[in-house]
């Protein structure tokens, strides 16, 4: 004889794990966010300038401390003091094989020897454009 109540199988999802793992997730987003500016610690000079519209994906930053050390902001050279001559033969390696925008964050106090010199090796290898960074005025 069979029992009066089959069993029945619930048909449908529980969402609120789910619901738990996403709110997890942004939680974690929300605290890690401030850290993921990338680049060494400059402090960028403050002019009045047209915000760059046309950010591409195949660009470079190089950026230049206080103290005039040259820094490539490359996943393998990341935080890594590199000098004007191993800049540009990483250069010559990824400029050549295409077109390449490179922007050029100074500090405020470098001296403008170090960004020249730097200016100088880049125009040897012609990249698309040779491009400044820096921060809005305060008003």
């Amino acid at each position: 004889m069979r029992a009066k109540n089959p069993k029945k199988y619930l048909a449908e999802i529980n969402v609120i794990p789910y619901v738990d793992i996403m709110l997890v997730l942004l939680l974690i987003f929300m605290v890690t966010a401030p850290f993921i500016i990338q680049g060494i610690n400059v402090d960028l000079p403050k002019v009045d300038s047209a915000p760059i519209d046309d950010f591409e994906n195949n660009s470079l930053t190089i950026s230049i401390n206080s103290s005039g050390k040259y820094y490539l902001e490359l996943d393998t050279f990341k935080d890594q003091e590199l000098t004007l001559e191993k800049i540009e033969n990483e250069l010559k390696k990824i400029i050549t094989s295409n077109k390449v925008e490179v922007f050029i964050r100074a500090d405020s106090q470098v001296i403008f020897d170090d960004v020249a010199k730097l200016m100088s090796s880049l125009q040897k290898l012609k990249p698309n454009s040779i491009n400044f960074l820096t921060e809005p005025k305060n008003d």
